[in-house]
């Protein structure tokens, strides 16, 4: 049976990209591996005094150019999403290629905010720290 689904989805793609419909669909890890610049986000100081952690996960459209064109929220507390936002914007990827010509490709991002405890250095005592994680989630 996929024997028969792969030779549909090369042909789907190829008649996607030959009638110049829209961007190439990649997934979030196959993406993430070519980040070249990706700054952290920064942890928004209200979230961190209300003690909001979670995930925000975005669409996100990289242009020809390995750049961030457009970004469109799918979920995320409302206190995260600007930081999420504004450190994807200046993210950078290699170019991706098909059929020997930049494309550009639709992915999707997660970001996790998570506030929990510092490592323990010696003689001190145990704070809580913000710490934010680009997912390599695999889902």
């Amino acid at each position: 049976m996929f024997a028969r689904l792969i030779p549909a989805l090369a042909l789907s793609l190829t008649a996607l990209f030959a009638q110049g419909e829209g961007p190439l669909r990649t997934d979030e890890l196959t993406q993430q591996r070519k980040l070249v610049f990706a700054p952290a986000p920064v942890y928004p100081k209200l979230a961190i005094q209300a003690h909001i952690s979670g995930t925000v996960k975005l669409a996100v459209l990289v242009g020809e150019d390995g750049s961030v064109g457009r970004i469109r929220l799918i979920s995320g507390h409302p206190f995260l999403v600007p930081a999420a936002m504004d450190a994807v914007k200046k993210w950078e990827y290699e170019p991706t290629w098909w059929r020997g010509a930049p494309v550009a490709v639709l992915t999707t991002v997660t970001i996790r905010f998570q506030i929990g405890p510092s490592p323990d250095s010696p003689g001190q005592t145990r704070h809580k720290q913000a710490v934010i994680h680009v997912s390599l989630a695999r889902h």
